[in-house]
């Protein structure tokens, strides 16, 4: 076996080759399958077992049927992947256990390590709760997936906690900090995480650190539990009060880092993460290159418009930015030192975050692997981006900037549980800081896909398609040089008819953040649909140059580009690798095999979906959408012969889905 992961079930779940990368399975109940039979007895099951797990409300011909289906599908993915570790016979379906591997396995050896460097490791793998995304397949499967991630919680737990109760400070204490937030990554409200942190600290005399966390404590139990810390975790620092702190202000309501109501920002002022731009020992000679990777990666950032960014040059020696610690600054403080190595040429990029004094990254960057330095730059600019903007998605934070990034990373999740509370999270967003861009630019966002997406479910929000311009252009007015409000307004343009407004829009995201591939991408699709090809494709192709990794997602994206082209078949090989699971992408598919004259194959495909549909339908109180609204809304294509040939493709999804299989 190779050291990655052949199934990655913490977070969404993903099935991977033996060099990473994931691989397309059509259905999510397929990998369901894997999610159970790796945390069952001998990782066995029978066949009726599953069926009645996943298919519980489908009669039991028709559900063994079903797993058939998902079985042959995984079968079909391993192949792809070169893992062979799900094996069916007619009584039952098991793990390979010689073979199989997964991220939640790793997580438990790194555990056992008992080092830093483990507990680092294992925080990297935790990408969430177990089989992230997948608590409606089934109500069955549903009641199983509770309990069994209150196990997986309770095993990694446990198996950490056995090695934190003597804190030990003989390295420094790297290895009870790291694994004390390690669980705290995992359950920020854990008490007992807290304590050994608040320990570890006194016995280092830290007491300032101790006493911030004892904060960090108070509020994350108040948001997540509504509840106090316990008497006892009062006490640690009660007992060694040698610094005369009262510390009966930790008991009052709001002090000590109570999470307070939002505040009113009437100013229009949003913090943002800061970063230091410090410049040591580039050579003399020979340093164009490294100047200019520097300069790309800055520009980079200040593309983004979400850090305040500062060159430590102009404070002078006696007032640059310290290596020590920043405290009290929520939204994070970061130093990004660049140096080149005079002897190899190499530039060393290193990004520290000043809250904890942790070295994030230090990237070694040899130009000479690189396809030039825009991929390199891009590739920091990411690193740095991730980094900052995920400790911004705690919930704790309360920022508006803060909100902001946690608002956006559900609008990622394409579901409309996702875009009901981020449409929460902006509600609260407009009314304390009114004059902040992005919230009416994801509000916008919402409002098209539900019209595209879940055309049947209940409204997020009470504005409608009519209101979807008016929001778009009041993101642009605020804020003109936003890529992201750019963007929105292009799609806003499109459903709105005027395409050659929309091709300018998407021009000037793609300038404003050319470094983002994921902009990038959403522009090429975007250009696409407005008619220039041409151009759609050359960002396209430069944006895959710019990904570490693609999302699934994007060959969505690359399969409308592809369609724009009228490459039917090419656009069909893109959705097969693509989430698959949007209502935009399967007519997509359908369009491409109708365009191909594989007519049958269209249908097939649809009565495949039948059980997606059902699911898109149970949500709806309302009644019906208007259908032929809806056809003529989810084809944004441009050009009159594409427009044409994708329509035949919608209006088959359209019968099959407010109609229903037998129309089809």
């Amino acid at each position: 076996m190779a050291n990655a992961s052949c199934f990655a079930c913490l977070g969404r779940p993903l099935l991977l080759s033996k060099n990473g990368e994931p691989a397309a399975v059509k259905t999510r109940k397929a990998l369901a399958i894997m999610g159970y039979l790796s945390r069952v007895s001998g990782m066995n099951a029978p066949r009726e077992t599953l069926a009645d797990l996943l298919w519980s409300n489908a009669e039991r011909p028709k559900a063994m049927q079903s797993l058939r289906q998902a079985l042959r599908q995984l079968k079909t993915a391993e192949q792809a992947v070169g893992h062979d570790v799900v094996h069916a016979s007619s009584n039952d379906v098991k793990l390979d256990q010689s073979e199989f591997s997964s991220d939640l396995s790793q997580v438990m050896k790194l555990l056992e390590q008992d080092d830093a460097e483990g507990y680092l490791r294992a925080g990297e793998l935790w990408r969430g709760e177990f089989l992230t995304g997948f608590e409606e397949l089934d109500p069955e499967f549903t009641d199983w997936l509770q309990v069994e991630r209150e196990r997986v919680r309770s095993d990694i737990v446990t198996a950490t906690f056995k090695h934190l109760n003597d804190v030990s400070t003989s390295d420094g204490g790297r290895k009870t900090e790291a694994g004390a937030r390690f669980l705290l990554k995992i359950d920020p409200a854990l008490e007992a995480a807290h304590r050994v942190l608040i320990r570890l600290y006194l016995k280092l005399g830290q007491r300032e650190r101790a006493e911030q966390q004892l904060k960090t404590c108070e509020r994350e139990m108040h948001l997540h539990l509504d509840a106090a810390p316990d008497r006892q975790t009062y006490s640690l620092l009660e007992a060694r009060n040698d610094a005369g702190i009262n510390n009966k202000e930790f008991l009052q309501p709001g002090i000590g880092g109570a999470v307070q109501p939002p505040v009113s920002n009437a100013d229009g002022i949003v913090r943002l993460p800061e970063i230091f731009i410090v410049s040591a020992s580039l050579a003399k000679s020979n340093a164009n290159d490294a100047i200019y990777l520097r300069e790309e990666i800055v520009s980079g950032l200040s593309s983004f418009r979400s850090f305040e960014l500062f060159q430590s040059e102009y404070f002078g020696e006696a007032n640059a930015p310290q290596t020590a610690l920043v405290e009290g600054y929520d939204m994070g403080s970061y130093l990004l030192r660049f140096r080149q190595d005079e002897r190899s040429g190499k530039v060393v990029v290193q990004f520290e975050d000043r809250e904890n004094g942790q070295i994030v990254f230090n990237e070694i960057v040899d130009l000479a692997l690189w396809d030039g330095i825009l991929p390199a730059a891009s590739h920091i600019v990411s690193r740095v981006n991730a980094h900052a903007i995920e400790k911004l998605r705690n919930p704790s934070n309360k920022s508006v900037f803060a909100r902001w990034c946690q608002a956006d990373a559900l609008l990622w999740e394409f579901t409309p549980q996702s875009d009901a509370k981020a449409m929460r999270l902006l509600d609260e967003l407009e009314k304390s800081n009114r004059r902040f861009s992005r919230t009416y630019a994801g509000k916008a966002s919402i409002i098209m896909k539900q019209a595209l997406h879940f055309p049947m479910n209940d409204r997020t929000s009470a504005h409608g398609l009519s209101d979807l311009l008016k929001l778009a252009e009041q993101a642009i007015m605020l804020d003109p040089w936003q890529a992201v409000n750019q963007r929105v307004y292009g799609w806003a343009l499109i459903l709105s008819n005027m395409p050659l407004e929309a091709k300018r829009a998407f021009q000037s995201a793609g300038r404003l953040s050319s470094s983002d591939p994921s902009n990038l991408m959403s522009v090429a699709e975007g250009l696409a649909f407005s008619g220039d090809v041409v151009k759609a494709r050359e960002i396209a192709e430069r944006a895959y140059d710019l990904f570490s990794y693609v999302p699934r997602v994007f060959y969505e994206y690359m399969a409308n580009i592809s369609f724009a082209e009228e490459n039917f078949e090419g656009a069909l090989q893109h959705i097969e690798k693509s989430a698959g699971t949007s209502l935009k992408g399967l007519t997509t598919r359908v369009a491409a095999l109708v365009c191909l004259g594989r007519h049958a194959e269209a249908i097939q495909t649809l009565r495949r979906y039948e059980e997606h549909r059902l699911s898109l339908l149970s949500a709806s109180k309302l009644g019906m959408r208007d259908p032929e609204d809806w056809r003529r809304r989810v084809n944004f294509f441009q050009n009159q012969q594409v427009h044409a040939s994708y329509d035949k493709g919608a209006e088959l999804v359209k019968r099959f889905l407010f109609e229903g299989e037998l129309s089809v």
